[in-house]
């Protein structure tokens, strides 16, 4: 500071320096929430062809319950297996699904199946696993 400065200079340097402070601050909230959205829409599971549906696990002591949300698709051909600890599911749907109707972000995107693979907290025995549709729903019940 020079001597010739007097309080009102003071005052406005100290203003343009919170100004410049603040901006910079939002400038990398911006910068921050912009590779958080980039982010998400890499975490959407859309594949070539298919999507990744909703499910619930629940624990019920002797059993792990799974409820899979597999609306349309064609009951006779949805595939289950187990790789280790892995569930994968594919289902075939009726026919070519156009999900931009449900929301603007899937505009254009068709999918002809569902597909999803879920860690669980046990390995799985064939001889004590129980598997069935039911309306939209697959549920898949595994005795420990």
């Amino acid at each position: 500071m020079t001597s010739d400065e007097g309080p009102l200079d003071r005052l406005f340097k100290r203003i343009e320096k919170a100004m410049r402070e603040i901006e910079e601050a939002v400038t990398r909230e911006v910068e921050r929430a912009i590779k958080e959205l980039k982010h998400e829409e890499r975490e959407v599971r859309v594949f070539a062809e298919s999507i990744e549906p909703l499910y619930t696990m629940r624990d019920l002591g002797d059993r792990i319950v799974i409820y899979v949300d597999i609306p349309y698709a064609d009951t006779e051909k949805v595939n289950v297996w187990f790789e280790d600890n892995v569930m994968y599911v594919k289902a075939k749907l009726r026919s070519r699904l156009d999900i931009g109707k449900w929301s603007e972000r899937y505009r254009g995107v068709e999918v002809e199946e569902y597909n999803l693979s879920i860690t669980l907290p046990i390995r799985p025995r064939p001889e004590k696993t129980t598997i069935r549709v039911k309306r939209g729903v697959l549920e898949v019940v595994i005795y420990k």
